[in-house]
């Protein structure tokens, strides 16, 4: 995401955005026209401001009661007609729900019961908002049931290293990007799903999937390209969680953050986990054959195991082949 600020930033809202910068978004100068896809701030007209300064999709702010008790009728009309979303202290929920209107309560945020400590690409504060504009973003643009794209990360998107925990190891593999510009410029999300057993099994902590990430982000963006939303899991497979592929919960968490319709989606990857993680949450499931696809291509699988939607070589074709089944 591109991020804009409008005015000084409250303490907590500040730690947050240190982790979206950790996890590889990009902050654009405040005070300028540069486009951006998200305004932070604290203050409804003056967000709202920048946010037309910058075509900006969506607004997310930090309430306070005392200060939104102070709110001029201009930033309550700046917030109700901008679909801005707050994010609010546990114990000033029930001053919320009184003061704003039943139909505006999915705006509300609830930020974490304690802000964390620790590398800030990790504290819960930062999982909430970055969550949180994703949401915003995603109810200003598009009604729900939209199509997405799901792709898996290593073998997929960048060069196979075994288990990679280096952001300078990240190499987009040929085509990634150009096939990921028509996508998104085609109205569909792109949201990548990756397992990271690394961290379960002690190779490497969480910290260094977000570096990865933030550099494949980078790489992207300098090309044209801004992910909708990364989703990872960093459990060993004997954790048996049900958000490792094959298992769905990183879809079904990215459907709803993104209002997706998942049977209308497909999930591309390099092995057939990735192809069953998408038949079980009913999306279509393609095999590429980069990374450890060709090996997967020629593995022997379980009787009545389902085939894939598609074999192909590549993420281009797979990119062809989705489009054309959106026609």
């Amino acid at each position: 995401m591109r991020i804009a600020l409008a005015g000084p930033m409250p303490a907590r809202l500040a730690r947050a955005l240190e982790g979206l910068v950790a996890r590889g978004h990009v902050v654009v100068a405040g005070t300028s026209a540069q486009p951006c896809d998200v305004v932070l701030g604290s203050r409804p007209l003056a967000a709202a401001w920048r946010a037309v300064q910058g075509h900006a999709r969506a607004l997310v702010l930090q309430l306070d009661a005392d200060a939104h008790g102070r709110w001029s009728p201009f930033d309550h009309w700046a917030f109700a007609m901008s679909g801005a979303w707050g994010l609010v202290a546990e114990h000033e929920v029930p001053v919320f729900l009184a003061r704003v209107a039943e139909h505006d309560h999915e705006r509300l945020a609830l930020w974490a019961a304690e802000s964390g400590d620790g590398p800030p690409e990790l504290r819960p504060d930062t999982q909430l908002l970055e969550r949180a504009c994703e949401r915003a973003i995603a109810r200003r643009v598009a009604g729900p049931g939209r199509s997405a794209l799901f792709v898996d990360r290593d073998g997929t998107l960048i060069f196979e290293r075994h288990h990679l925990s280096d952001p300078e190891g990240v190499e987009l593999l040929p085509g990634v990007a150009e096939a990921l510009r028509v996508v998104r410029a085609a109205g569909h999300p792109v949201v990548v799903v990756s397992n990271q057993a690394g961290v379960g099994r002690g190779w490497f902590d969480e910290s260094r999937v977000h570096a990865v990430m933030a550099r494949m982000r980078q790489l992207l963006r300098a090309e044209g390209v801004e992910l909708d939303a990364v989703r990872f899991c960093p459990h060993a497979p004997e954790a048996a969680c049900d958000c490792r592929k094959p298992g769905t919960r990183m879809l079904r968490e990215a459907a709803d953050d993104l209002r997706l319709s998942l049977v209308a989606s497909a999930v591309v990857g390099d092995k057939w986990l990735d192809v069953d993680a998408g038949h079980a949450a009913r999306a279509a499931g393609v095999l590429v054959r980069t990374g450890h696809g060709r090996e997967e291509e020629g593995a022997v699988r379980a009787e009545g195991a389902r085939p894939a939607d598609l074999v192909c070589d590549d993420l281009p074709a797979a990119v062809r082949w989705f489009l054309a089944q959106q026609d």
